[in-house]
């Protein structure tokens, strides 16, 4: 199971998350972290969603010969088959920020409810507003991202390059 502890972030990381939580609590956005660090074995549980098991091998294959992580591979070959026909992410083991606790998910509330929805306008106010708030902490937001790859509960890192971190974390 994912953490969801900023206390299991990396240092100078959490310190951004707490200026986050500070910062949401300041102008009134009541916030709920669910997901910080992630093991490689969560990570592979959820890339395996929705793929196919050529995908999965195809992608176990990138992390042997691009990567040079064979350990990534078989995490990922190994995991227990997944349900579901949805992606849920593009990121493998290794691939991802929460897998350095270097990214948090987090979900607005309104009237201690998660606000899970980004079509009515009032929803998508409360996403912007969390957006913004990532830029003011340094963080970089999943929901600025291209079209179909958008995730607006996730925040991470700015100006780390997860290509760097794969091939340094051993």
């Amino acid at each position: 199971m994912s953490s969801r502890s900023i206390d299991d972030l990396s240092a100078g990381f959490r310190a951004q998350a707490v200026l986050l939580k500070d910062a949401a609590e300041a102008v009134g956005l009541d916030l709920i972290i669910y997901c910080t660090r992630r093991s490689f074995a969560e990570q592979a549980k959820l890339y395996r969603n929705g793929r196919t098991l050529a995908q999965i091998q195809d992608k176990a294959d990138e992390l042997c010969e691009q990567w040079g992580r064979a350990d990534l591979a078989t995490i990922l070959m190994d995991v227990a088959p997944q349900f579901g026909k949805r992606i849920l992410t593009y990121a493998a083991p290794g691939q991802s920020y929460h897998n350095y606790g270097l990214a948090l998910d987090a979900v607005p509330l309104r009237e201690g409810r998660p606000v899970w929805g980004d079509t009515e306008p009032d929803d998508l106010a409360l996403w912007n507003l969390y957006g913004e708030l990532a830029g003011d902490v340094n963080m970089e937001w999943g929901g600025s991202w291209s079209p179909g790859k958008i995730d607006r509960p996730h925040m991470q890192q700015k100006n780390i390059n997860w290509r760097n971190l794969i091939e340094d974390w051993r």
